[in-house]
């Protein structure tokens, strides 16, 4: 009697086995579909603000001792660049002089804290962040694919040329075993 209940027992995990596959096969899903909508939100983040810089059209320099407004894709390295409150910085800078400026790095670094920038402590200005509030002057040090933002689109698309690379690589060999 004691044999009969134990085996039963068996029998009913043996059936209820493939209940445990389907459920780790559906957890496994689950956190790829997640992480695949992770990435791609992402990717259409840094597009978005990519298409925002460029979208901006005039930024405030000084050139030759006048303050001019310039076209986005006309900055420089070595210009000084006026930043108010408000500004979505086109280049990466260093902070020539501050007023109470802090800035929003969020689209770079994820944290929803504003940074204090000051002369002394946190000088380093970058590319894609926002002005959240003071004003101030900065060089600018590096533009386009060299700034923070740049080098981001280039790893971004670093990554999906690679795996081209290798999709291709395979398909060679593929074709190569089949021939023989």
């Amino acid at each position: 009697m004691c044999g009969e209940a134990s085996g039963s027992a068996e029998e009913e995990e043996g059936e209820a086995g493939w209940i445990e596959g389907a459920a780790i096969l559906l957890s496994v899903v689950c956190v790829v579909l997640v992480t695949a909508f992770n990435d791609w939100s992402k990717e259409k983040q840094f597009r978005g603000l990519q298409n925002r810089i460029e979208q901006e059209q005039k930024f405030t320099v000084v050139r030759g001792g006048q303050v001019i407004q310039i076209p986005v894709a006309d900055i420089v390295v070595g210009d000084i660049a006026q930043i108010k409150y408000g500004d979505l910085l086109p280049a990466d800078g260093v902070l020539i002089q501050g007023n109470d400026l802090k800035i929003d790095e969020s689209s770079l670094t994820g944290e929803s804290d504003q940074v204090k920038k000051n002369l002394e402590k946190d000088p380093l200005l970058l590319s894609g962040t926002h002005v959240m509030e003071g004003s101030g002057k900065m060089v600018v040090t590096a533009i386009g694919v060299n700034s923070q933002t740049g080098i981001i689109f280039t790893l971004l698309g670093a990554g999906e040329h690679e795996e081209e690379k290798e999709k291709e690589k395979k398909e060679k060999k593929s074709m190569f075993l089949k021939e023989f």
